[in-house]
């Protein structure tokens, strides 16, 4: 069956949304709390509507053979998931889930164990789920249904933008921690071992992360500082490390709860300042 390209826009936002619900019910069941697992701040999984209109569009002329339709669902959600945790990871230096401990994973982007799940699922959803939707999306296909589309992916947008600027505000604050976690190691270095080779970080700080540290003097060549300054410039670093931790936005808060990963590389981050 072929279907309108408004049918398929209605497709995803309404399989991002399912989709969200199943993240945030399997883990109510498996945590026993409320989760937002979405990469966006509102109740959609974009991994799910796309993952839906693939199926959808390569899929359904076999609608009538669940084996093959299993298998194609087994293989296409599996190499779309591989796809987009691959990239996640690329893009903002993290793991966004992890597998890595599942038998039969792949990197850590995709386990056996899901990859069946989701083929069985894709079955489920193609054979029973999707022709409710269908007969739903027909009635929407209309003007009033084409506006309230228009406004959901409106909303979808802002979102994405809002969560894509959050998430690099988050990038900014590790680099940001990275860079004082180095600072404070070659003070270290220096005092232990009263190695003076008129090394400093300060030009290369300052070049990563510009104006937010200039209230820390990195313009100074630190190591030659006197034991009073030296004193004086640690506990600073110290107090901004301190005030970077404690400093999170709305996104990276919620971030942290939908991803544990997130939360545990600042964690290391904590573990290792102490």
């Amino acid at each position: 069956m072929k279907y309108l390209i408004v049918e398929y826009l209605w497709f995803f936002i309404i399989y991002a949304f399912l989709g969200w619900c199943v993240e945030v019910a399997f883990h109510v069941v498996t945590q026993a709390k409320f989760v937002n697992r979405g990469f966006l701040n509102g109740p959609m999984c974009p991994i799910y509507g796309f993952g839906m209109n693939i199926l959808i569009f390569t899929l359904y002329p076999l609608i009538e053979n669940p084996l093959l339709l299993f298998f194609g669902s087994f293989l296409l959600t599996s190499i779309l998931e591989y796809i987009t945790g691959f990239i996640l990871e690329k893009i903002f230096d993290d793991k966004w889930w992890d597998y890595s401990e599942l038998p039969f994973n792949i990197n850590g982007y995709i386990a056996l164990s899901f990859s069946i799940m989701w083929g069985l699922a894709g079955v489920f959803i193609l054979e029973i789920v999707h022709q409710p939707i269908f007969k739903l999306v027909s009635i929407l296909n209309n003007k009033i249904g084409n506006i309230i589309l228009s406004l959901l992916f409106l909303i979808l947008i802002i979102d994405f933008i809002i969560t894509i600027l959050g998430i690099m505000k988050i990038k900014k604050r590790i680099l940001l921690l990275n860079s004082i976690e180095e600072e404070l190691n070659i003070f270290s270095e220096d005092i232990g071992g009263k190695i003076y080779k008129g090394m400093t970080t300060a030009i290369k700080t300052k070049d990563i992360i510009g104006h937010q540290l200039d209230e820390l003097e990195y313009s100074k060549p630190k190591l030659k500082l006197d034991i009073n300054e030296k004193k004086q410039y640690i506990s600073n670093l110290n107090k901004k490390y301190k005030k970077i931790l404690k400093d999170k936005g709305l996104v990276h808060k919620r971030l942290e709860k939908s991803f544990p990963n997130l939360k545990e590389r600042l964690a290391d981050l904590d573990y290792k300042k102490k």
